[in-house]
């Protein structure tokens, strides 16, 4: 299966077998490729640490190529995690975040996780 950057998949943590959560591809289809692993930040819907919560980047519709499944969906900046391509769910993307609104992600999980502020 061919895992490009912006690509939202499904995957499989391995700390937990049973629940799976969609995730961001951050990195570009070469290296996941070589690699056969992929830079990934997690979506969830949940509302637990939404209170104060700086390390969340709110999402909606309009960032992507298709509608969302939840509409309170936010990437945790945070849960950026390398897995492994076996972990995707069905072998298949389920939808593509816009070029837009991939590089406002990216600035913000620069700024916010790293400090550094990229203009």
């Amino acid at each position: 299966m061919k895992i490009s950057r912006r690509d939202v998949v499904e995957v499989v943590f391995a700390s937990n077998t049973k629940a799976s959560h969609p995730v961001i591809v951050l990195s570009p289809e070469e290296i996941n490729s070589e690699e056969e692993s992929f830079l990934g930040v997690m979506i969830t819907d949940s509302l637990y640490f939404d209170v104060n919560n700086d390390f969340s980047f709110p999402l909606d519709d309009s960032m992507f190529v298709k509608p969302l499944k939840e509409k309170s969906s936010k990437a945790r900046l945070y849960l950026v995690n390398f897995l492994p391509n076996s972990s995707v769910v069905n072998k298949a993307k389920i939808n593509e975040m816009k070029i837009d609104a991939f590089k406002q992600l990216i600035k913000d999980l620069n700024l916010k996780v790293f400090d550094i502020n990229i203009s």
